[in-house]
């Protein structure tokens, strides 16, 4: 028996070795891809050296060393590939602010391959583990000299990373270093190039702004809103939601969506060119609520949400609290999600709340996410304007701000096709999916009428309901060929405004951008705007809805050179 058990625990050295083997050889692989040329050849193999010296210098344990730098590696780019899959981005240094927080979890674990990839790390980590403890009674200690020598690699290695971290260009268009010809870099150059996104800098004040302005004083005046109180704001972040209808899919027959379509009482409607897709919604919510492009802030386009828009001085929450309003946020997720809250509040909203607030929900099992029904979010808001109406704030106007969650990814390609998706010349998976994603926007329809016809009647108070896409949905697969020919078309959702009282309905636009939303919303509702909501009310005018994708470049930079010049305040003037 005990040589029986003595060849099984030697074949389970042999194994480990070999798992060892395996593990520290391709971690060595996964950091030598996209090596655009030696320095970056470095960059990404410092993945696996760095921390291998760094360990081997803390414990003089080879083996330790080894494995935990392959694992380390390996861990990384697999989180890095599954990003990529469900988000479409790749892994940057900015992530950890969001796996470090719980909150955020509540969307990861919606991504089942996640869990497949976090099991088979911890089962590889555990004999990694396994295998380290048995070397190690065969291998000797490091020297002190070899440990020095490790730790001098250390220091080398970070020199070299901290002076190399801007050979390369943080590219906004692609959330990536623009590295050789694929414009793409490495992990390890990846992480590294991406830390430029922490070192900010406010938009340039440079150009002349003198052409908009004489666009801007030649324009008629905006028509009057006669209303003796500001109009109640209700303004929907509808997830991923985008008409899927708007693809080519000859064979198919999709359902025909209300909130999509114009009614009696739509006061603007049509395309929106929003700044993202498949993910990043908090793009959207900032071009929404400040008027701003997150591409105007270089390499920290990604992280504007949370570091910028705090310190506008002016964005919706401030423009209608100077007019009034009482200011609420419904949120789906966690309060603490992205630090979604604490933004909110630092823009100026009044309350922020999640359906735990309310008895009839909180007494549901699951978190945030599990209970945020898209219907659900539609009668809380309902019960929100309800409740204010006849509360003690009922003298003032309300602008609420709310969000749906529920038709994010993932979509289940399982899915029993319906739409007659099979036969629109796609793959199996793709239209499983898509009937999936199909049957989301049936639900969201739905509540999207509640609203309307609860909220809009005639003899109603006065109310304007917006709602818009945030993005394109992501199926895991490239999207169908689209029905409209305009530039990035993966990157233009649609909007809505509806209002019960009488206003003049907006011309149709072309393709409006999301960052001139708000002033329209602003505009027909009749509140008096600062400077910065009338340079973005202008700007749409003079380019029929169009900002990035405005034809007249002189126009454009002229518009920037007025809205970030010092004269409309956005920043504080110490910045």
């Amino acid at each position: 028996m005990s040589t029986l058990k003595s060849r099984a625990t030697a074949v389970a050295r042999v194994v480990g070795a070999a798992l060892r083997v395996v593990l520290i050889a391709t971690s060595v692989w996964v950091g030598r891809i996209d090596p655009h040329h030696a320095p970056c050849g470095v960059v990404n193999l410092s993945l696996v050296l760095l921390p291998f010296a760094l360990l081997l210098a803390l414990t003089g344990r080879w083996v330790w060393s080894l494995s935990g730098a392959a694992a380390l590696t390996l861990f990384l780019y697999g989180m890095g590939e599954l990003k990529f899959v469900y988000f479409y981005t790749r892994l940057i240094v900015a992530d950890w602010a969001f796996v470090s927080e719980p909150a955020n979890w509540t969307i990861v674990r919606q991504y089942p391959r996640i869990h497949t990839v976090l099991g088979l790390f911890a089962v590889g980590a555990s004999l990694l583990v396994i295998d380290a403890i048995w070397a190690s009674r065969r291998h000797r200690v490091a020297s002190r000299w070899q440990r020095l020598t490790a730790l001098l690699v250390v220091v080398a290695l970070s020199a070299t990373l901290y002076g190399a971290r801007k050979h390369h260009t943080w590219e906004v268009f692609t959330d990536d270093a623009d590295c050789g010809t694929a414009h793409r870099c490495g992990l390890a150059a990846r992480l590294l190039y991406s830390v430029q996104m922490f070192e900010f800098e406010l938009p340039s004040h440079a150009g002349d702004p003198t052409l908009f302005l004489q666009g801007e004083a030649a324009l008629p005046p905006l028509p009057d809103v006669p209303l003796a109180r500001p109009p109640d704001i209700l303004l929907w972040l509808n997830e991923s939601t985008f008409d899927p209808r708007q693809f080519k899919l000859p064979g198919a027959k999709l359902p025909k969506y209300g909130m999509f379509e114009p009614a009696a009482n739509t006061k603007a409607i049509g395309p929106l060119r929003v700044h993202t897709f498949g993910g990043k919604t908090w793009l959207s919510e900032f071009s929404v609520l400040t008027g701003l492009v997150p591409d105007d802030f270089g390499v920290q386009r990604t992280l504007v949400f949370n570091s910028v828009g705090p310190d506008t001085r002016s964005n919706l929450f401030r423009l209608l609290k100077a007019n009034g309003y009482r200011s609420v946020v419904l949120m789906p997720t966690f309060k603490r999600f992205y630090g979604a809250a604490l933004t909110y509040e630092g823009m100026g909203a009044d309350e922020i709340l999640t359906l735990r607030d309310f008895p009839e929900y909180d007494r549901f099992p699951g978190d945030e996410w599990d209970i945020a029904e898209t219907p659900r979010m539609a009668e809380a808001a309902l019960k929100i304007v309800r409740e204010h109406r006849a509360g003690p704030h009922a003298a003032q106007p309300l602008f609420l701000y709310f969000l749906s969650v529920k038709e994010h990814a993932p979509y289940d390609k399982h899915t029993k096709i319906g739409f007659r998706l099979d036969k629109a010349g796609i793959s199996k998976p793709l239209a499983g999916r898509l009937t999936d994603y199909a049957q989301r926007l049936q639900t969201l329809d739905a509540a999207v009428a509640t609203l309307d016809h609860s909220l809009l009647a005639k003899d109603a108070p006065p109310t304007l309901l917006a709602w818009f896409g945030d993005h394109q949905a992501y199926y895991e697969h490239p999207s169908p060929p689209y029905r409209f020919d305009v530039p990035e078309p993966r990157n233009v959702t649609q909007f809505q405004i509806r209002a019960n009282y009488a206003v003049d309905r907006q011309l149709a636009l072309p393709l409006t951008d999301i960052a001139l939303l708000p002033g329209l919303i602003a505009d027909l509702a009749g509140v008096d705007r600062d400077q910065n909501f009338q340079t973005q009310s202008a700007m749409r005018r003079l380019c029929a809805g169009a900002l990035e994708d405005c034809p007249d470049k002189a126009l454009l930079g002229s518009y920037k050179a007025r809205l970030f010049g010092r004269e409309v305040g956005l920043f504080p003037a110490d910045e």
